[in-house]
């Protein structure tokens, strides 16, 4: 229900703009340029003029701790009266290499490239053998291992359309999909204890296996110093990938301030919203009850984060035209479906270069 509402409000402002007045989309080359004060972890947050580049690179850190179930935390014991192993933290990093270009004044199309990094940690349930030997000095049994995977995750592709822009606002339809070039059969090592020269779990695969659609709208305001933006966004899994399973739809709120404080340096705030259905299906060569992340249970839920940036913009000399950014996340609220590592904290950064 709530996609449906999405697509309907999509339309509304397609066909608004679509039979707008021809002077809403104008707009010189200072149109949101001159002083970006967008946050690091925002994509989409202007269309480019006619015939202009611009290329960017960024950075993601996710860092997740303790388990929770729902909003309470959850007891190593807990966990290990269902599961062979307690993973008490997980993080993933993200290279994002990106592309946009202006095809006309008010139509841009962009493409994003990924390098992704995952790796968790776990804590085995010993057997009593093995604390019987270590009480006696006889063991030196290692409890504890790492699961890691890295590779290229999913590409995305996006055309972005300027429906109202002037010196004042702008307001975006966008419309993407996200092509499965990561992989799905990323596998433990040989001598993995839970998954050797097996499946990983679903977290720790490197991409979806299906192709998703990505609709979008953002709206953007900046006057003087100040600037103020919406923007909602939606992953929309279509089928089931060849093993069998799908990942949760996704819908993300975002909104932000930002002030320009001195020449090309700004701040932000920004309040994140994300909502994911959980995973559908399941990888039938995936034991569910090795650890939480095996189990297609324990996928989907509600997050809130609030996030602060810092960015500058360069204006003179040869790195004219340079943006560098820096975003910091802390959660404000999470409820999650089943047993799931509670997210801690985020960081993104970033560099852009228009011309």
């Amino acid at each position: 229900m709530l996609f449906k509402q999405l697509f309907f409000v999509c339309f509304l402002w397609i066909s608004f703009g679509f039979h707008a007045q021809e002077d809403t989309l104008k707009c010189d080359q200072a149109c949101h340029c001159i002083r970006n004060l967008s946050p690091a972890g925002v994509m989409i947050n202007h269309v480019h003029p006619q015939g202009e580049w611009m290329v960017s690179y960024r950075y993601m850190q996710m860092q997740m701790g303790t388990p929770i179930s729902g909003r309470s935390s959850v007891s190593q014991t807990d966990v290990f009266n269902s599961y062979l192993a307690y993973t008490p933290s997980m993080h993933m990093d993200m290279h994002m290499l990106m592309g946009m270009y202006g095809i006309t004044n008010r139509i841009t199309l962009m493409a994003m490239f990924n390098l992704v990094n995952n790796n968790m940690q776990m804590d085995m349930l010993k057997s009593p053998m093995s604390n019987m030997a270590d009480m006696t000095g006889m063991s030196t049994l290692n409890s504890s291992m790492s699961m890691q995977s890295v590779g290229l995750g999913d590409s995305k592709l996006h055309v972005l359309v300027g429906i109202l822009r002037n010196v004042d606002y702008q307001l975006i339809a966008s419309a993407g999909v996200s092509i499965p070039n990561g992989s799905i059969l990323q596998n433990g090592a040989s001598d993995d204890m839970f998954y050797p020269n097996s499946r990983l779990p679903y977290m720790m695969q490197l991409g979806s296996g299906t192709v998703d659609f990505l609709p979008g709208i953002t709206f953007v305001s900046q006057k003087d110093r100040l600037a103020f933006s919406f923007q909602s966004q939606g992953t929309i899994r279509l089928y089931n990938n060849k093993f069998g399973y799908r990942l949760g739809n996704e819908f993300s709120l975002n909104t932000w301030i930002g002030y320009n404080w001195w020449k090309g340096f700004g701040t932000t705030l920004r309040l994140e919203g994300n909502w994911s259905s959980n995973l559908h299906g399941s990888d039938k060569t995936i034991y569910s009850f090795n650890e939480i992340s095996a189990n297609p249970t324990n996928y989907g839920g509600s997050k809130l984060q609030g996030l602060f940036g810092i960015s500058y913009q360069f204006e003179d000399g040869f790195i004219s035209n340079q943006r560098v950014a820096l975003e910091y996340g802390l959660p404000v609220y999470q409820q999650l479906i089943g047993i799931q590592n509670q997210l801690n904290q985020t960081w993104m950064a970033s560099w852009s270069y228009s011309f």
